[in-house]
């Protein structure tokens, strides 16, 4: 039975979980009746593919503009940019749009595009018929640049 009708999940954590948490530790559809996951580091300390009923892979999904240093510290402010992006959403300082694309995250090359359904503006009231992995550019050179 769920008790939540609605989850948001910022760059859900993969490194721990795989290594020491069994399949109850991991975010997935069956967690809320409606699940929505921003992916900023996929694939290193953020989980790749679609895991919710709404993906967001921003900018690749992989790593983030205005993060630098060494491959750590550009990593772990990937890592950290879903929460940045997801909260200048939902204030409305930035307008983040989701375009369908295919279910990869993170994203290499070009993007596949998917034409069957409508772009998606991410933020906290975003329809639950969304489905799918969602492809969202943002451009900025700061690291948490909406605060």
């Amino acid at each position: 039975m769920l008790t939540f009708d609605h989850r948001s999940s910022l760059d859900p954590a993969r490194p721990l979980v795989s290594m020491y948490g069994s399949r109850l530790f991991r975010l997935g559809r069956d967690d809320a009746y409606f699940v929505q996951v921003v992916h900023s580091n996929a694939g290193f300390l953020g989980e790749s593919g679609q895991i919710g009923h709404a993906d967001f892979c921003v900018n690749g999904g992989r790593l983030q503009p205005g993060c630098k240093g060494h491959v750590m510290r550009i990593a772990r402010c990937s890592h950290f940019m879903s929460s940045c992006y997801f909260a200048a959403a939902v204030k409305r300082r930035i307008k983040m749009i989701g375009v369908p694309c295919d279910s990869t995250c993170p994203k290499q090359g070009h993007w596949s595009f998917r034409y069957d359904r409508k772009v998606v503006k991410v933020d906290e009231d975003i329809p639950e018929t969304s489905r799918g992995m969602y492809c969202v550019r943002v451009d900025h050179e700061e690291s948490c640049p909406f605060d």
